[in-house]
C-alpha cells in the first residue's frame, strides 16, 4: 500500500515598498491606517490572484500581504513566491535573497519582473516574466514535480480566463476596499508610463458577467468598498457605459446594502455627460486622476495628450458636480519645469476641489520611452540605485533634471506635497469640495443613508482622528468640516470619509508615533 506525499507548502508574499522598509512612518501615504492593529486601504489582488492560478491539490498556501503584517522568514513552507512592482522590487529581491539562504525554494514574478527581467537574474530559482495565466498550469506543475526551469515566458492573457481570486485566503477584514480587476492595459502612450510596456497599447477587458461575479463575491465577503482595477476605467467608453450599467442595476438592489467604488480615469471623462451620469447612479464616488501639470510644455513633451487644450480646473469642477470625488496625481521636474514650477503647481493644486494629492517627481522607469531618451542622452544616473528602482517616496528622480538639481527638485516637490497637506489649504479645498458635491444615489432621499464599514475599520479611522485632534490646526480643520457636512447632510458621510482618508495621509508624513517603527521582518532567530 502506497502513501500519498504531504502536500507541499507555498507562501505568497505582496512585499513591502521597498522605500519604507526602513522608514515606516511612509508606508501610510497611500496605503495603511496605523492603529493597533495596521488596516490596508486597499487589499492586495496580485496575491489573491496568484492564489487562484495554482491547480487545485498541488499546495497548501498563505498569503502574506506586508503592508498589513511583516513575513516572517522562518515560516515552515517549501515554496515562496514573491510578486514585484516597481516600488516593491528592492524589499522583494533581498526577501527572496533571504529565503534562498534558509534553503526555500523561491519564485519570483510581476510588473518590474516583466519589464526588467536582467535585474532579477539569478535572485530566484525561477521568475516569470509576463502573465502568469497562459503559463499557469504548466509552470506551477513543474514547480510541484521538480523540474522548475529557471525563467518562464508569459504572454498576453484573455481576461476572460483569469479565475475569481482566492480571498478567501486573504484577512479581509483589514482591508477597506476589495478590487475587480476590470481591464488590462491602456491606448494613451505617456512616455513616462511603464504599464503599457508590459500590458500592452490595446486593452483587454473582463467581461462584465465575470466582473459581477467577483464583486457579488466581495459583497458576501463583507466589502461594501470595491476598487476596480482599471488602468482607465473609462477610456472606452462605449464600455464603461456598459459595465456601469450593469452596476447600477446591481448596486443596492434585492435588499443588499450601497457599496462605493472607486477607480482609475482620465480627465477626458468630463467630456462625456452621459458617462459622469453613469458613474454617479452606479456609485462610482472616488476616482484618481493623472493630472501631472498645469503647464501645456510639460504635458506636451510628456504626450499627456488628454489633459491638453482644456481647462483642468473646470473638467475637475463638471467631474464633482456630477458626483464623483477625485484624487488627483501631480508632478514636477519636466523639461520644461524651473524653479518656479512648484509654486505654480501649488497655486493650480489649490483652485481645485481635490482634498488629496499624491505628488512626484518625474522618473523614467525602465523600458519606457522616457527612459531610452534619457539614456540616450547621457542623463540617467546609472550608478544610483534609484535608477533601477526609481519612484521612491524621498523625491529621488533618477533623471539629471534640465532646469535644476536633483536635491533642488526633490526639496520643492516634498515642499509642494506638504503644502497641499497644511490644515489650512486643505479647508479651502474643501469648502470648493462642499459646494459643488452632488450626493450619492442612496443618500438623496435619506441623508443617514451611508456605505457601511467594519467596526475594526471605523476603530482604525477613529484613532487617527481622535490622535491628531489634540492638535489645534487639525482640530479647527475637523471642526469646519463637520459644519460643512451639517450644512449639506445629504454628502456629510462623503465629507467624513474624505476628510479620515485626508488625516490618514496625514498622520503618514508628519506621525513620530514609535509604533511605527517596524522591525524589517519577523524572525524567531
Amino acid at each position: 500500500m502506497t502513501t500519498a506525499s504531504p502536500k507541499k507548502r507555498m507562501l505568497i508574499i505582496a512585499p513591502l515598498s521597498s522605500f519604507s522598509a526602513d522608514r515606516t512612518a511612509e508606508r501610510t501615504r497611500d496605503r495603511v491606517i496605523m492603529s493597533d492593529e495596521p488596516v490596508v486601504r486597499v487589499a492586495s489582488l496580485a496575491i489573491a490572484t496568484v492564489a487562484a492560478l495554482i491547480p487545485d491539490g498541488l499546495f497548501d498556501i498563505t498569503l502574506c500581504d506586508e503592508e498589513i503584517e511583516f513575513v516572517d522568514l522562518d515560516i515552515d513552507v517549501d515554496v515562496v513566491a514573491i510578486t514585484a512592482n516597481v516600488s516593491q522590487a528592492q524589499r522583494a529581491i533581498w526577501m527572496a535573497k533571504e529565503f534562498r539562504s534558509k534553503g526555500k525554494t523561491v519564485i519570483i514574478g510581476g510588473p518590474h519582473v516583466s519589464l526588467a527581467p536582467e535585474i532579477f537574474e539569478g535572485v530566484a530559482d525561477a521568475m516569470v516574466v509576463g502573465e502568469l495565466e497562459p503559463i499557469a498550469e504548466k509552470f506551477f506543475t513543474d514547480l510541484h514535480e521538480g523540474r522548475l526551469e529557471a525563467k518562464y515566458q508569459g504572454h498576453k492573457a484573455d481576461m476572460s480566463t483569469t479565475p475569481m481570486p482566492r480571498w478567501d485566503l486573504y484577512p479581509n477584514s483589514r482591508a477597506v476596499s476589495g478590487v475587480v480587476q476590470t481591464s488590462r492595459g491602456c491606448p494613451f502612450e505617456c512616455n513616462f508610463c511603464d504599464v503599457i510596456q508590459y500590458l500592452g497599447r490595446v486593452q483587454r477587458h473582463k467581461p462584465d458577467e465575470q466582473i459581477l461575479a467577483e464583486i457579488s463575491r466581495l459583497y458576501e465577503i463583507g466589502y461594501r468598498h470595491i476598487t476596480l482595477s482599471d488602468d482607465n476605467f473609462t477610456v472606452y467608453r462605449k464600455r464603461s457605459k456598459a459595465l456601469l450599467t450593469l452596476l447600477k442595476n446591481w448596486n443596492g438592489a434585492e435588499g443588499r446594502e450601497p457599496v462605493s467604488f472607486q477607480t482609475q480615469m482620465s480627465i477626458d471623462v468630463a467630456r462625456d455627460p452621459e458617462l459622469l451620469a453613469l458613474c454617479n447612479e452606479a456609485g462610482l464616488r472616488l476616482g484618481f486622476f493623472g493630472i501631472e501639470s498645469s503647464s501645456a510644455e510639460a504635458l506636451t513633451e510628456s504626450k499627456k495628450r488628454q489633459n491638453l487644450r482644456v481647462d483642468l480646473r473646470e473638467e475637475c469642477e463638471k467631474i464633482v458636480r456630477a458626483g464623483v470625488i477625485p484624487e488627483a496625481g501631480l508632478i514636477v521636474g519636466f523639461d520644461s519645469d524651473g524653479p518656479d514650477c512648484f509654486q505654480r503647481q501649488f497655486d493650480f493644486a489649490m483652485s481645485l476641489p481635490v482634498i488629496t494629492f499624491k505628488v512626484a517627481v518625474l522618473v523614467a522607469p525602465i523600458s519606457t520611452p522616457l527612459y531610452d531618451e534619457m539614456a540616450k542622452a547621457g542623463r540617467i544616473i546609472e550608478s544610483d540605485i534609484s535608477a533601477q528602482f526609481p519612484g521612491g517616496s524621498d523625491y529621488q528622480t533618477n533623471i539629471i533634471p534640465a532646469r535644476m538639481s536633483r536635491e533642488e527638485l526633490a526639496e520643492g516637490a516634498r515642499w509642494l506635497f506638504e503644502s497641499l497637506l497644511r490644515p489650512e489649504n486643505v479647508l479651502v479645498r474643501f469648502k470648493r469640495l462642499a459646494e459643488l458635491l452632488q450626493p450619492a444615489p442612496w443618500a438623496r432621499d435619506d441623508p443617514s443613508h451611508r456605505v457601511s464599514v467594519r467596526p475594526n475599520i471605523s476603530r482604525a479611522y477613529l484613532s487617527v482622528i481622535a490622535k491628531w485632534s489634540r492638535d489645534a490646526s487639525i482640530r479647527n480643520l475637523i471642526g469646519q468640516v463637520r459644519d460643512l457636512a451639517q450644512e449639506r447632510p445629504e454628502i456629510k458621510n462623503d465629507l467624513m470619509d474624505s476628510l479620515s482618508h485626508y488625516l490618514v495621509v496625514y498622520d503618514g508624513i508628519f506621525s513620530t508615533d514609535d509604533r511605527r517603527q517596524l522591525p524589517r521582518s519577523v524572525s524567531r532567530a
